[in-house]
C-alpha cells in the first residue's frame, strides 16, 4: 500500500484545518477514502456517504478520471496517482 497524494477543494478545506494537500496510505478508492474519514472525521458526511460513495454534489477524481466512472469504489490506484476530492459550485 503505497501513500496517496488527495487535494481538497478550497471549500473542504474550512473542515480540515485549512489543509488542503496531505498523503495517506492506500491501494483502492476505499481505503483511501476510508482514510480521509479516519483523519479528517468532519468531511465524512459532507463528502461520501455511510459506503464510502460520494455524495450527490461531490466529485471525487483519481488523476482525471471520475471515480464513478471507474465503476466501483474499489478500483485500484496506482501508488503515484492523485485524488482530488471537489465540491459543486453554484452560481449563474
Amino acid at each position: 500500500m503505497s501513500d496517496i497524494q488527495v487535494i481538497l477543494s478550497s471549500s473542504l478545506a474550512r473542515f480540515t484545518g485549512g489543509v488542503r494537500k496531505f498523503s495517506v496510505p492506500g491501494g483502492t478508492v476505499r481505503q483511501v477514502m476510508e482514510r480521509v474519514s479516519e483523519l479528517y472525521p468532519s468531511l465524512s458526511g459532507r463528502v461520501v456517504d455511510e459506503h464510502l460513495e460520494p455524495m450527490p454534489f461531490v466529485r471525487i477524481y483519481v488523476g482525471d478520471e471520475d471515480v464513478r466512472d471507474l465503476g466501483s469504489i474499489d478500483s485500484v490506484i496506482a501508488p503515484d496517482a492523485t485524488v482530488s476530492i471537489l465540491t459543486a459550485v453554484a452560481g449563474g
